[in-house]
């Protein structure tokens, strides 16, 4: 797999898909969790938890009953069909 600082990445769209690309999801999905639009307010959530979750803060939104591998699952899935992989 080439770098990020191989390929251009000019845009934070850019840059977010090519560390999904190269397996970089926590630095990716931080990035994602950032956008305005592009993604329903369901995926939103899930992309934000997921970036969190592999964060290291799995344990509080699993003490408020939240499946964070299921918002990871959904969350890759969300950006997969964004960056249309």
């Amino acid at each position: 797999m080439a770098t990020i600082e191989n390929k251009q990445a000019n845009t934070k769209t850019n840059k977010a898909m090519l560390l999904f690309d190269d397996g970089k999801i926590k630095e990716s999905l931080k990035i994602f969790a950032t956008f305005r639009s592009g993604f329903t307010v369901e995926e939103k959530r899930c992309i934000e938890i997921a970036a969190e979750t592999l964060s290291g803060h799995n344990a509080f939104y699993e003490s408020l009953g939240i499946d964070t591998n299921e918002c990871l699952e959904k969350a890759k899935i969300a950006v997969k069909r964004y960056c249309k992989i």
